[in-house]
């Protein structure tokens, strides 16, 4: 009888998250019609817990032996899931709901995939997703009591030298990075924090139109982080710093060549790093042939790809696979282990629905009436982004591995806490916080002021639309005017 459950659910699966994604494209191209983006998103909600039961149902008939707390930490994460939906609704009545049904989506395919692999982490897991929940929820409330937040830039740069430099000091070190800092019971990291701070100084330091000289003191601010990263041999976490704030600068200036310059940059440091750092050198001969050494150096790469593509387009089934033979699975290559029990295509269809939580960070970027939330947005979007990127890369050997949590999937702590928190604030500027609004900067002295509208003539090429006037004319447009 388990059996063929297991084996019917594989295809159930694949509908779930293809049906999810359907009707989040549905809600997103429908946002001005209330009544059919309404129904998508309580489609999408249908999905969800359709997933939570049938996988829940197939772990309950794997181990008939423990049967009865199975059932009490399910039915746990379905509470969770339908008091997160409905408190998130009311909280943020004016966020991204699309958004929010994506990161509740990856939150139960990772519990559920956790549970598979070692129960007793995944119900550390569910504590945290609820602690991270719990902190978004409060978060708006805090914001709005708060100055405004693009006028403790000092405060911000300040606070993540020093908690990258106690690392060093104090910190305690785990799977070859130092960045861990053990107080008591609790162990955290603080790189996760960091990267929060530093987004909110850029977007503070950087929103009133820069200039190149303007980009010094950020630059080699950024300079020192990254040199923190690397003393730390947290270079997954360096790289995502790196490209966040290469898309900060490129927003706040709309300078191709910073970008290019930049980018040449991170390709001469990842060189230099190369010939400095041994483990870097193991790590990318691994990648570049990981089974002339497969039992040793490769042997983390070829089991994650032995596990992506062994059971096909539709997986082992739920409980069937052996991802757990892959070290770390439950962090760096949980996406693995997803792979092999759903499926090649359940594997793209959560890609797919990251990539569906960046685009709306993307829209609620797009859509600030202010420099500073628009940066702060996109700074935000675009760590989770690349943090996404870099360990989905890493583990189907696009690139060489770093060792970095998928966010809302993989185990970890201060990590899902942190995503949570970028979340909340994302959403949060989706609400356009009042005391924000009509306050972007004139456009610079001398230049004449272009606002675009529907009719106007279509530019020519050479022509640009500033960030200022993009901001002025969402305003307008939100206003009636």
């Amino acid at each position: 009888m388990a059996q063929i459950v297991i084996i019917l659910s594989k295809y159930f699966f694949i509908f779930y998250i293809l049906f999810f994604l359907w009707h989040g494209f549905i809600a997103a191209t429908n946002k001005n019609n209330a009544e059919k983006s309404g129904a998508s998103l309580a489609k999408q909600r249908l999905m969800i817990i359709l997933f939570h039961i049938n996988a829940s149902i197939i772990l309950l008939l794997a181990d008939p032996a423990a049967a009865s707390a199975l059932f009490s930490r399910s039915l746990g994460i379905f509470v969770f899931l339908c008091a997160a939906a409905y408190i998130t609704g009311k909280i943020y009545p004016n966020s991204s709901a699309i958004l929010w049904n994506g990161v509740l989506f990856l939150s139960d395919i990772g519990i559920i995939t956790l549970y598979t692999l070692n129960p007793a982490l995944a119900e550390k897991q569910l504590v945290w997703h609820i602690a991270g929940m719990a902190a978004a929820l409060v978060l708006p409330f805090v914001l709005d009591k708060l100055p405004r937040l693009d006028k403790f830039k000092t405060f911000y740069i300040v606070f993540a030298i020093i908690l990258l430099v106690s690392t060093l000091i104090f910190g305690n070190e785990e799977f070859g990075s130092k960045n861990w800092i053990t107080i008591g019971a609790l162990t955290f990291q603080p790189s996760e924090v960091v990267k929060l701070l530093f987004i909110a100084y850029l977007a503070s330091a950087l929103s009133q139109n820069p200039s190149l000289r303007q980009l010094t003191v950020p630059a080699v601010l950024c300079m020192v982080i990254l040199l923190c990263f690397v003393a730390q041999k947290d270079l997954g976490s360096a790289l995502i710093f790196f490209m966040s704030f290469m898309v900060v600068v490129y927003i706040a200036t709309s300078k191709v060549s910073y970008f290019l310059a930049g980018t040449l940059t991170a390709g001469a440091g990842a060189y230099l790093a190369y010939l400095v750092f041994p483990h870097i050198q193991v790590r990318v001969q691994a990648w570049l042939d990981p089974w002339s050494d497969v039992a040793n150096k490769g042997y983390q790469i070829a089991h994650s790809l032995f596990a992506i593509a062994t059971y096909g387009l539709v997986g082992a089934g739920l409980t069937r696979g052996f991802s757990t033979s892959i070290p770390v699975v439950d962090r760096d290559f949980i996406f693995s282990a997803i792979c092999e029990e759903f499926g090649v295509i359940f594997g793209i269809g959560v890609v797919l629905i990251f990539l569906m939580i960046f685009l709306e960070g993307a829209v609620g970027a797009l859509n600030a009436h202010n420099r500073f939330l628009c940066m702060f947005c996109a700074g935000l979007t675009s760590l989770l982004a690349f943090q996404s990127f870099v360990i989905l890369g890493g583990v189907t050997k696009l690139i060489p591995l770093t060792g970095v949590t998928l966010p809302f999937l993989s185990y970890g702590g201060t990590s899902l806490l942190m995503c949570y928190v970028l979340v909340a604030i994302i959403q949060w500027i989706y609400q356009s916080c009042v005391q924000y609004e009509n306050t972007a900067p004139p456009a610079p002295e001398g230049r004449p002021k272009r606002i675009p509208a529907p009719k106007r003539r279509k530019r020519a090429a050479d022509e640009d639309i500033s960030l200022d006037e993009v901001l002025q004319y969402n305003k307008r447009r939100k206003d009636g005017r």
